[in-house]
């Protein structure tokens, strides 16, 4: 094996991101992020993270997150997975409400607001 060769690369773990700020794609572990507008593909944001390595602050000692709501997946326009961005617990949309979006993304909010954070995953 030569030792000149390349270190493996990276990928990027996308979540969405929704803020009072608008939709975001960010990579769970270094935070990159981009704009998620809701008139564009997934696809078309996503592929702007493969021009930039992953530098995963998870490898850095001592490091935290902070705790963030992060909608993590969607069954059409309703939220169906959340997760908190700091100790990454998941919380998941009840059947009752798989057709209402608002409902649906209120109950997680509200999950998600009183939950109680464990260690971070390292």
């Amino acid at each position: 094996m030569s030792g000149s060769s390349s270190p493996p690369l990276a990928l990027h773990r996308i979540a969405i991101l929704v803020s009072p700020l608008g939709r975001f794609l960010q990579c769970s572990d270094c935070k990159l992020s981009y704009v998620f507008p809701d008139d564009v593909q997934f696809g078309t944001i996503a592929k702007q993270f493969g021009s930039h390595l992953c530098s995963s602050p998870i490898r850095i000692p001592g490091w935290q997150t902070d705790r963030r709501f992060v909608i993590v997946r969607y069954a059409g326009k309703v939220p169906v997975m959340a997760s908190c961005a700091n100790c990454e617990r998941k919380f998941f949309t009840p059947t009752t409400l798989a057709r209402d979006v608002v409902k649906a993304e209120e109950y997680l909010g509200r999950k998600f607001d009183v939950h109680e954070c464990a260690e971070p995953k390292r």
